[in-house]
């Protein structure tokens, strides 16, 4: 009987063009919220986090998986979304699409003045928007993903299902225990810790006017800091 491989696939999608419900968020936390001075920038991204065991070759596996999510609208749409793939197995990593480095990179740059937005936060000369410009910036991945696993579980079955017998691949088994929308803040702060707190402030709800990003009472989150991020400056 062949020994099994286990691959573990990483997905990252998010969209091309304006994220209105992105823009929302931010605009609720920084004009209603408070966090103008400490939110520097916001993006949203999907996540999916799959574990696949065959007895067959790990890229024909891959191959077969990637043919999968394309064609899949569960996953993503080319016209509309980016994508970073990453899937690793025993010493071998395959990589379609940009990096996680290139991505935070592109996000950095994204940054510009005052949060982006190229003005200063109380319309006055200097004040919070020096105080941005000077401070550094670094970025915190927030996933949050619910605890019901109903979603997950039907992932996970619809791509042992697609990618088991049709490509010729045998018996493929896939797990999804990562199905998470994941939010990238940039976080003006002193170092990573008072980032990754501030972050907690902004994401988890406990009244109406504190957190926005998550319910505790359904969803669950891990905050990860992924360190400093440069800005350009215009």
């Amino acid at each position: 009987m062949p020994s099994l491989t286990s691959i573990d696939a990483r997905l990252l999608v998010g969209l091309r063009g304006p994220d209105l419900t992105a823009s929302t968020a931010r605009l609720a936390l920084v004009e209603k919220m408070g966090f103008g001075d400490r939110l520097s920038g916001l993006k949203r991204w999907d996540f999916f986090h799959l574990l696949l065991e065959s007895g067959g070759q790990p890229e024909a596996v891959v191959d077969g998986l990637k043919k999968t999510l394309a064609r899949q609208s569960t996953f993503y749409n080319r016209n509309k979304h980016m994508y970073s793939l990453e899937c690793r197995w025993d010493s071998e990593t395959r990589l379609d699409g940009p990096s996680h480095a290139d991505l935070a990179k592109r996000f950095g740059q994204s940054l510009g003045n005052a949060g982006g937005s190229g003005t200063d936060f109380d319309g006055k000369p200097g004040s919070k928007a020096d105080i941005l410009n000077a401070s550094p910036v670094f970025l915190v991945e927030v996933f949050v993903q619910d605890d019901d696993s109903a979603g997950r579980d039907g992932i996970a079955a619809k791509l042992t299902r697609e990618l088991s017998a049709p490509d010729g691949l045998g018996t493929v088994t896939v797990r999804c225990p990562g199905r998470a929308t994941v939010w990238w803040l940039a976080i003006v702060a002193s170092d990573d810790q008072a980032a990754v707190e501030t972050a907690r402030q902004i994401a988890v709800t406990k009244r109406r006017d504190q957190g926005l990003l998550l319910n505790p009472n359904y969803q669950s989150a891990e905050f990860v800091s992924a360190g400093r991020i440069e800005r350009v400056r215009s």
